[in-house]
């Protein structure tokens, strides 16, 4: 299996990664001291990070205890991701090797959890008879109550039923990845019709939470001493729409939080930002310079195909939009190569939009069709995957230069950054993030973590900014002029 966290139980995949991959729980897990022994394995995106959250909770309050030595687990859980192809692969290679554990060791119980778990079900619990339950993506909270059953009776449960909402968001706050940052679901399942996108079919319709609870969570969170969240939603910027409400309104409430000092969210929808939600991300000074925008393409037709609901001209309007209002602002993207009838006019329609909008960071993937998806079986997956693999390292290599020139122009400039842990590579060494999502190295202590330091920038590759500490360490930044400012 994937080496832990000596301390937390947790894979250590989730240290020190950024929005798209995050960190350990810390501080660790605690449980029932005594209790039967949990070991959590997770995978994929930012939201199964919280979804494992809800389940430490909901373990938590039924007497489980946590650890990270496979032997004296007394249950394994995976919380699975269903987008990409490798990652499903990766659960059943972790299946298969918790079947030969339990040839020796019977009673130990498995579970497979979240969107993985929902779209393949049944199926699942019939290609491995050693797993004991699936629950799906609105089941957490019956974790508990699934593992005491199997454990009891040793039956086989499959629960992919649950309603949208009525999912619990109960969380202990306590449990998070860092002391000083945190993320916030606002919202389950998603409408969009992308028809390469499994989503709609694991999480479901979409649902947003009341501005009520949202608002609570958080202030618990700052209470506890979170100065950053991160509000989460597979289209987050269409938060609160059928209740009358929109992500602006979130945002200005959530600025009146006093020792809140950062506001970021993800993912947004290029369909759904309009006037006023870049004026309110202009005017909330504690939203941060980093909007993780995903074009998918810079082919019209091709946006079409995806059933995007936008065209690249839109998309440029966009950008455009946010660079004048909000000066600094940078724009992450995902962005899918290969998709069905993408033509090589298709392809250099999306080499100009890389090169033209100059993405701070950008996820590249090649397309493969998933079952469950409007395109699968309907769109065919024309494009020889020689040709997926040659596009993919064109656009790899432009927007690594992209992001080299950007760090290396950052050289000399001072940032306030939130100390977010060590460095995964040299623990000597702390990393945190400034307004703009940046990666910065720098040495300093670890009792820093969840407090702000003032950086200068020494020192660029593509991925990290390596700098040194101009000031001690403080609960809120210091310097107002490397604050966000309108």
């Amino acid at each position: 299996m994937d080496q832990k966290d000596a301390a937390t139980g947790l894979p250590r995949e989730w240290q020190n990664a950024g929005i798209m991959n995050d960190a350990v729980l810390s501080p660790p897990p605690v449980g029932t001291p005594g209790g039967p022994k949990v070991l959590l394995e997770v995978f994929g995106c930012q939201m199964n990070k919280l979804d494992a959250e809800l389940v430490v909770t909901a373990l938590k309050r039924a007497g489980y205890d946590f650890t990270d030595d496979d032997d004296e687990a007394a249950a394994v859980l995976l919380v699975t991701c269903a987008i990409r192809d490798q990652a499903e692969h990766r659960v059943h290679s972790h299946l298969g090797e918790l079947a030969v554990a339990k040839r020796s060791r019977p009673d130990l119980a498995v579970g497979v959890l979240g969107c993985q778990a929902q779209r393949e079900g049944q199926d699942l619990l019939t290609r491995w008879p050693s797993l004991d339950f699936v629950a799906g993506t609105r089941d957490f909270g019956k974790v508990a109550k699934l593992l005491d059953q199997v454990r009891a009776d040793r039956t086989r449960v499959l629960s992919i039923e649950g309603i949208a909402d009525e999912v619990s968001e109960q969380r202990d706050v306590t449990v998070r990845p860092h002391r000083g940052r945190a993320f916030v679901n606002v919202m389950r399942g998603c409408d969009k019709p992308c028809t390469y996108c499994v989503v709609p079919r694991t999480r479901g319709a979409e649902v947003s939470r009341s501005m009520v609870d949202v608002v609570t969570e958080v202030e618990e969170l700052v209470a506890d001493g979170v100065k950053e969240v991160t509000l989460l939603g597979q289209t987050v910027n269409a938060w609160g729409r059928h209740e009358g409400h929109s992500l602006g309104e979130l945002l200005h409430r959530l600025e009146d939080i006093d020792d809140l000092h950062r506001v970021r969210f993800i993912t947004s929808h290029p369909e759904e930002m309009d006037d006023t939600l870049v004026s309110a991300i202009a005017a909330c000074r504690k939203s941060g310079l980093f909007l993780h925008l995903p074009p998918q393409s810079g082919s019209s037709r091709m946006l079409r195909r995806m059933a995007r609901g936008y065209t690249n001209e839109r998309y440029r309007e966009i950008i455009a939009q946010l660079r004048e209002r909000i000066p600094g602002i940078e724009i992450g993207g995902d962005i899918i190569v290969g998709f069905s009838g993408e033509t090589d006019e298709d392809f250099e329609a999306t080499v100009d939009l890389l090169r033209d909008v100059r993405f701070s960071q950008s996820y590249i993937f090649r397309y493969s069709p998933r079952p469950g998806t409007p395109a699968f079986g309907r769109l065919e997956d024309d494009v020889p995957d020689k040709v997926k693999r040659k596009r993919l390292k064109i656009l790899n290599e432009i927007q690594t230069e992209i992001m080299r020139e950007r760090h290396e122009a950052l050289i000399g400039t001072r940032h306030e950054v939130l100390v977010e842990g060590s460095s995964r590579k040299d623990a000597r060494r702390l990393f945190g993030r400034n307004l703009a999502f940046d990666r910065l190295v720098f040495e300093g202590e670890s009792s820093w973590e969840g407090q702000f330091v003032t950086l200068e920038v020494t020192g660029a590759t593509p991925l990290t900014l390596s700098a040194k500490v101009l000031a001690e360490p403080t609960d809120a930044p210091r310097d107002t002029t490397l604050a966000r400012t309108t």
